[in-house]
Order: structure tokens, then sequence, then C-alpha cells
């Protein structure tokens, strides 16, 4: 059987952001690792950008509060950084980005749906996805929460995990065909949503990866602020090994990180080899994670990547970014 594969380009921003710090500087921060992507020129560009001359994505993806930073220890320190629903700071970067870019983009940040939510209503973990217009279409509440997010008074998103249709417009490279857009079916989470709920549930019950599978997901998006394994507990020092001399060794991809993100999504894998009409597209997941130490204690993984589930039941690694370094991800991947 012949197979309609489509192409779509995707980017990760890995950026090390602290909860304290100002918004803009955050924002101008990321806009300087962006620069390759706006075309603003003479720009720095870190070692770890993946980012080729004149490539620009169909989908950009930030992570898990990507402006404010994460570990809020209370309402009132979160209280200042709340945006309102789809029109905050963070919305408003996304919008401006995406006209610019010419993409989807896909932020997180804190939510409070308006000024008495502000004060003492629900808040929550949020994602706000703009198209490239710089028309909201969607906006996320994280589902299950973790226990950071339960110190700064979150509230789980009642809508279960999300999907989503994304209009990606056809570029010259796929001009012969027909459509002039394609559609692509996404399914998305914030961090935990794909860990078992609260720790609790049996790891086999794989609630996101069955959500993936029966929302017949094209692209799977996670916005994070993963901590690497036994990120709590640094005292700030970096996690990075070293040699026996006390030299360090090059920053590398958290694998057991990216390993375990794989493994939470096995349904997906067993669509290709169990299922009585085996899904015949592939099917791809993008992890934007946000890297460093935070309050001199917590340290996150990083190693934003992309992974392709394909149809002959592999799993495949796509492209990532190292554990501790900021940069951007690029890369070209087939459904």
């Amino acid at each position: 059987m012949s197979l309609r594969m489509r192409q779509l380009t995707v980017a990760c921003l890995q950026i090390n952001t602290h909860w304290g710090t100002d918004v803009l500087s955050s924002i101008r921060h990321a806009d300087a690792l962006l620069a390759p992507l706006l075309q603003v020129p003479n720009s720095p560009c870190s070692s770890t950008n993946r980012i080729r001359s004149g490539k620009k994505p169909d989908i950009l993806v930030l992570p898990e509060l990507a402006f404010t930073g994460y570990g809020f220890p209370s309402r009132a320190a979160i209280k200042p950084y709340l945006e309102p629903t789809g029109r905050g700071v963070s919305t408003q970067w996304a919008q401006r980005t995406a006209q610019k870019i010419g993409c989807h983009v896909i932020v997180g940040y804190p939510e409070a749906p308006d000024e008495i939510a502000k004060e003492d209503g629900p808040i929550f973990n949020s994602a706000v996805v703009v198209e490239p217009s710089g028309t909201v279409v969607f906006n996320y509440r994280k589902h299950f929460l973790y226990e950071a997010d339960e110190k700064w008074g979150a509230s789980p998103g009642q809508g279960g995990f999300g999907s989503l249709d994304l209009k990606i417009k056809r570029s010259a490279r796929t001009a012969s065909e027909n459509e002039e857009e394609m559609r692509v079916r996404v399914a998305m989470g914030l961090c935990m949503d794909l860990n078992p709920e609260k720790f609790e549930a049996p790891f086999a019950k794989f609630e996101f990866g069955n959500f993936a599978v029966t929302s017949k997901a094209d692209v799977i998006i996670f916005p994070m602020a993963w901590l690497a394994f036994g990120g709590a507990e640094t005292n700030g020092e970096s996690a990075a090994a070293a040699t026996a001399d006390g030299q360090k060794v090059e920053d590398e991809p958290d694998w057991k990180t990216v390993n375990y993100w794989a493994r939470r999504l096995t349904p997906v894998v067993l669509q290709y080899a169990q299922a009585v009409q085996p899904k015949t597209t592939n099917t791809i997941f993008v992890a934007s994670n946000r890297c460093g130490v935070e309050d001199g204690k917590t340290t996150y993984a990083g190693s934003s990547c992309v992974l392709q589930f394909c149809s002959d039941a592999s799993v495949r690694l796509i492209a990532t970014l190292p554990k501790e370094s900021e940069g951007v991800l690029l890369t070209d991947v087939t459904i």
C-alpha cells in the first residue's frame, strides 16, 4: 500500500528562566536565542542552536511557564506574574512571533481567567496556541498537577488533555500537491500530564499515551519544566558528569529522561504493533523543556527533543538538545 507522507518542520526553544526575574527580560532573552528565525542580523547564536540559514518552522514550542520560571513557593509569589486567559504578555509575544516567523507558536504561562480569580479564584498552569495570523486558537490547562503547581495554588484543568487540529500552510517543497494546506491533529499536555496521575496510578495505565492514540494524534506536543532525575537535591551544582581528574565532560542530553518520555508513550508504539487496524502514518513527539538550576537547588533536565514513532513500530530520535545548555532545536519530520 502506498502511503502519503507529509513533511513538517518543528522547533523547540530550550531556555533557563527563574521565578522572580523580570518577564520582559526573559522575553528579550528568548528573542535573542530565536534571532536566526526572526531574521535579526548579526545576532549571537549559541553552539547548541540547531538552525540552518533560511529554515523556518511550521510549529514552534516553548517550555512550561516559559518566561516566568517555574518554582514559585506560594500563591503570593506567583500573583504578580498571572496573566489573563489568552491576552497576557506571553500570549502577546506568541502573537508577534507567530506573525514574524509565519508559524504556529505554543507557549506556557500562569493563567488567571479574570481579576477576581487573580485575587482568590481558580488559577491554572496553562499553554496558549497561536496560529501564524496571530489569532489565539487554543488555551490548554494542565490536567495532572505536580506538587510544585499545588504550592502556588494551581487548579487542575477540567477538560482532560488537549486535542486540536492545526492548519499548516503548504510550502514550496510540497507545492506539487493539490492541497493548499494540511491539517495536523495535535494531542497536547504539560509536563506532569505525561506521568501517572499523582504518581499513584499504575505505571501501565498510560493515561496520556492512550489519549494520544484515541485522539488519532499526528503530533504530540509537550511544553515542559521537567526535573532531572534527582534534580531537587543538587544544591545548585551542575549535575553533569566529570572525569576522574575533575574535568567536566561534554554537555549531553539526559538520556534517562528522554527514554522515560518514550516509555510513557508505549500505547503509541502498540497502535502500530498490536492494533487490529494499525496506524499507517508516523506520530511525532515534541518536548520543549527548560534547563538550568533554579533557586540554587532544583535542576531541570533540558534535553528538549523530537521523537518519531514509526509505522514499523520503532521509535527514532530525530533530534535533541543537551541537558544544560540553552538553544533552539529545528528539524524536519515526516508524518
